[in-house]
């Protein structure tokens, strides 16, 4: 039978719509791991030594799917974090599984407990789950096994089988939100699945079905929730707001589908069982739409999409595949039947185990990156094997992670050709763990507090690869368990998810000691205050789902504006602070006051006291009205417009406006005649933009409050052509970036076995960037595209990749020891450097594979080091290779330490234009703030800075600016002009 198990496409990852996280672990084994882990307690910490190769089973796993099995059930019972039960909980069972479809996990089977608390979920896959409750007056949780602190553990379900204790304890505090799901025209949506929490919240999951009126009610932790509704029928939707206090609108869209045919490449027969996913390609955050499983005739269906550009890939133990084009949906489309031809592949399966002893792996991910456009990963299972499909003939680098213990700091390539490999085996070892509790000023223990551990690297080392960081977060009573650690020295810091608590600001240094645990740490948080406020407009009305953030020198605290404009930050950190508010991203300004002005008021937080402040801004009330046409003046009935306000700051705009609705936001859509209206419009001028989210859109700049305007859709183009491997041939596979850089408008796309084919279809009229990248190299090419215009024929040939070498040191000329190095292609740069080549201790790198022409040269300094230093994202240009050596690059030290105010300086950098080269920008400054440390030094407004401190920033150099000018308070700077004379200016404390 055909595995299904998932595949981690592109460089990013597709994230299923419920936000459980994707740590996994079972239960069947749970037993005999705690008494491995025991009897493993003396042993020395070390990353395994692994051989390439070993015999773990030698016949192949069967892969049964599991809708063919029989249901199983869970039970347990749900208590108070004092021990007694609570009756009517609602406990919900979330299935994570890639062998099932999007419809089978659609809606989490849930019950209510009983009197005695207890509960029983039948009719369950039997395939792993996590299980929430939550309960009036409660804040949701997951199950965790036993006594340890965790985030939540996975069950894993047998068929026919039943697993008994799954016991959940709540602690209280949980408010209640009270909401409404609609459609756009305002009316009800009953029957929608609604739900808020998650690992990212830090807390379980809470559901809800909305009734006939559309009304939904949660309980959750206090806060700023996220809270999402899906529904048959439509795309799904979300609002944040303040908790309690706001009354939740969750506006969905009618779901665009995909529907289309799997064959083989090789006679067209159908392929069943096998694993379609379409991954969006026209939004910054990517993201896909679902799974489906096709059935014995290749037929797939992927529904509740949003209206956008869709790729379509199919993966099966035997076989991958791609669609030859994105296909472009819009509002409430179905596609018309798409056929994916899927080519040969193969599948690669193992097993990671625990050594000594030979336990298998809890939970993880095993991931194979190769030299293409794609990576490959799956989760581990239950029995510590992993199965990887759609692999295509090629060498993988290895990566495994496995919750609680240490992998290999290099495991062994994988060289997979055409047959199956069944029998590799991957060893971890256990690891060294850090416990303790987390306590409030007072004592009292601090639930939800997150913890990370991340090794402290000593000056001129480097950090061994097996030395990853840990996390976790404070179980009910504070404590926390931070294990799979080397001994070492390491930096504890505690942060809060939501900046809705205090949270001390320096890390905290501890070190474990080889052949033993680090026991009784105790993490402190700062005596803390409340803060209660009211944010109103200048008529006295309150201002409704704004953003109010305190902000002061390493703390940051925020909550949400309620219905009424109050808002209650439950602990900040004692001390001054500068609040102020935003709304959809827009600065809230002062009445009289423009975007240059210092917004906000000044407020002290005393320990174990209630600050109170109330913030007076402008009214929004302003309204734009008008109606969105064709080519033809006829009305576009399903045009998405929204309204920027533009900056009216001397700094400029500094690039295109955002161009993405946000979820949280009720969707502006025209009417049948075309028409729309955007109301509560704070004061400015205004950039609206309409476009289908199937193709086409049109933007009309600097229109006032009260205007009515007319927007037109011209035609949508195509553009096509063909990538070329110089010297002859074409890539196998290969990804495309199309982007606009004055509308901001992207396309992004990958092509598989196309003959070097590529296409972009539906597109708006604009002057183009494309940028072709291939394992065999990459180009950069311009083109225009006219309204309606269809451009064929247009080859691109691919430059080589280069062996780039060079060396990073710092401002003195000593070498930077153990910075990470990545090159992207343009002006980009990738985050995440646990693959990327470090310099060694001469400060010497080198990158195989690197792409030519402008490039973005990215160092990332080790953190934690001894001696800090600033990450640098250095643009140049780099020549034919095959072997390319670049100057050395100078980075700065870091002159700011942890928790460290940022000095004033007193003058702003003009911004530049959307289209503007960013390798010719100045540092021309935009404004110079009155009684300010610069206006006292004499710099004018119009200088333009060449150097700091002696420092070249200009050309190249330009990216030491932003590293040298970020100083402490009181620190003095010497500012180098273009006009030919030096000014000095000490940096002063915050306004």
């Amino acid at each position: 039978m055909t595995n299904r198990n998932g595949r981690s496409e592109g460089r990013s990852r597709i994230l299923w719509f419920l936000p459980i996280g994707l740590g996994v672990a079972g239960l069947a084994w749970a037993t005999c791991l705690k008494g491995q882990e025991e009897a493993l307690a003396d042993e020395p910490a070390v990353p395994p030594t692994v051989a390439p190769v070993a015999a773990v089973p030698t016949t192949p796993a069967v892969v049964i799917d599991p809708r063919t099995l029989a249901k199983a059930a869970i039970a347990g019972t749900v208590r108070d974090d004092k021990g007694q039960p609570i009756a009517g909980a609602q406990v919900c069972a979330i299935a994570a599984s890639g062998l099932l479809d999007a419809r089978d996990t659609f809606t989490p089977p849930c019950v209510a407990s009983e009197r005695d608390g207890h509960y029983r979920i039948e009719g369950l896959w039997a395939v792993r789950h996590s299980v929430s409750a939550s309960a009036p007056g409660h804040v949701p949780a997951f199950y965790t096994r036993g006594d340890r602190p965790a985030n939540l553990d996975m069950v894993s379900l047998q068929p026919g089988g039943e697993v008994l204790g799954i016991d959940i304890t709540l602690r209280g505090g949980g408010v209640e939100v009270q909401g409404v799901v609609k459609d756009l025209s305002g009316g009800a949506v009953e029957g929608a699945i609604v739900s808020a929490g998650g690992t990212f919240a830090g807390t379980g999951m809470a559901f809800a079905t909305s009734g006939a009126e559309g009304t939904f009610s949660l309980w959750v932790a206090p806060g700023q929730p996220q809270v999402f509704a899906r529904a048959d029928g439509y795309a799904p939707g979300s609002e944040r707001g303040a908790a309690p206090g706001h009354r939740f609108e969750l506006y969905l869209t009618p779901e665009s589908v995909l529907v289309g045919k799997v064959v083989r490449a090789s006679d067209g027969s159908p392929v069943e069982g096998a694993k379609v996913t379409a991954e969006r390609g026209d939004t910054f955050f990517g993201g896909g739409g679902g799974v489906s499983i096709t059935d014995a005739g290749g037929n797939f269906r992927l529904a509740q999409l949003s209206p956008g550009a869709y790729k379509p890939s199919v993966t099966a133990d035997d076989a991958f595949g791609m669609a030859a084009e994105q296909v472009v949906l819009g509002l409430g489309e179905t596609s018309a039947a798409i056929v994916i031809e899927a080519h040969p592949a193969t599948t690669v399966a193992g097993a990671v185990v625990v050594t000594p002893g030979g336990a298998s792996c809890p939970q993880g991910q095993v991931s194979l990156r190769g030299g293409g456009e794609r990576d490959f990963a799956a989760e581990i299972e239950a029995d510590g094997r992993v199965r990887i499909p759609g692999l295509l003939p090629g060498t993988y680098e290895v990566t495994v992670r496995c919750e609680r213990f240490v992998s290999a700091a290099k495991y062994p390539p994988v060289v997979v050709a055409d047959e199956p490999i069944e029998d590799l085996r991957w060893d971890v070892a256990p690891g060294r763990a850090i416990r303790g509790t987390v306590t409030t000023a007072k004592g009292e223990p601090a639930a939800g507090i997150s913890l990370m551990a991340r090794v402290k690297v000593e000056a001129g080392e480097t950090a061994p690869r097996a030395s990853g960081s840990a996390y976790v977060d404070s179980d009910g009573r504070g404590r926390f368990e931070l294990a799979g650690l080397l001994p070492g020295k390491y930096e504890l810091r505690a942060f809060a998810k939501g900046n809705n608590r205090s949270t001390p600001d320096k890390p905290l240094e501890v070190t474990l000691s080889e052949g033993q645990d680090l026991e009784d740490i105790r993490v402190a948080l700062p005596a803390s205050g409340q803060v209660r406020g009211k944010l109103r407009d200048v008529h006295g009305n309150p201002v409704a789902r704004a953003q109010v953030s305190l902000q002061a020198a390493g703390r940051r605290a925020s909550a949400m504006t309620g219905d009424d404009g109050s808002f209650h930050v439950p602990e900040a950190a004692a001390g001054e602070y500068r609040v102020s508010a935003t709304r959809d991203g827009v600065k809230l300004r002062a009445p009289g006051t423009g975007d240059d002005d210092v917004q906000g008021v000044k407020l002290t937080v005393e320990a174990d006291a209630v600050a109170t402040v109330e913030l007076v801004v402008e009214t929004g009330n302003g309204k734009i009205v008008g109606v969105v046409r064709d080519e033809g003046g006829g009305p576009v009935g399903d045009a998405f417009v929204e309204a920027t306000r533009e900056s009216e700051s001397a700094r400029g705009p500094g690039g295109a406006l955002p161009r993405f609705f946000a979820l949280n936001d009720r969707p502006h859509l025209t009417d049948p005649e075309g028409r729309f209206a955007i109301e509560e419009l704070f004061p400015g001028k205004y950039t609206v933009r309409a476009f289908r989210r199937g193709g086409g859109e049109t933007t009309v700049e600097h229109v006032a409050l009260g205007a009515e305007v007319t927007l037109t859709i011209a035609p949508t183009g195509r553009l096509a052509g063909t990538v070329a491997v110089k010297g002859g041939g074409t890539p196998q596979e290969f990804s495309a970036t199309l982007s606009d850089p004055t509308t901001g408008y992207q396309r992004t796309d990958r092509f598989f076995r196309t003959g070097g084919a590529w296409s972009f279809g539906e597109l708006p009229p604009g002057n183009y960037k494309l940028s072709i990248s291939a394992p065999e190299g990459t180009q950069d090419t311009e083109v225009s595209l006219g309204s309606g215009e269809e451009r064929a024929g247009l080859q691109i040939e691919l430059a080589a990749k280069v062996k780039l070498r060079g060396t990073v040191v710092d401002l003195e000329g000593a070498p930077v020891v153990g910075a990470a190095v990545r090159v992207s292609q343009g002006r980009g740069y990738s985050f995440g450097d646990s693959d990327a080549p470090r310099t060694d201790a001469q400060g010497r790198f080198e990158v195989e594979g690197a792409p030519v022409g402008l490039v973005t040269v990215l160092i990332a300094a080790p953190r934690n080091a001894a001696v800090e230093y600033s990450q640098t994202a250095m643009t140049t240009t780099i020549a034919g290779g095959p072997e390319v050596e670049l100057p050395p690059i100078r980075v700065a030290k870091q002159r700011l330490k942890a928790g460290e105010a940022s000095g004033d300086l007193g003058y702003a950098i003009k911004l530049g234009a959307p289209a503007a080269d960013p390798a010719q920008r100045k540092f021309e400054v935009a404004l110079v703030r009155p009684g300010s440390p610069a206006a006292a030094a004499g710099l004018q407004a119009g200088d333009v800075i060449v150097s700091v401190d002696g420092e070249d920033v200009t050309g190249e150099r330009r990216y030491l600016y932003e590293q040298l000018t970020r100083v402490p308070v009181g620190t003095t700077l010497r500012l180098g002009l273009a006009r030919g004379v030096t000014v000095e200016l000490t940096a002063a404390a915050p306004p």
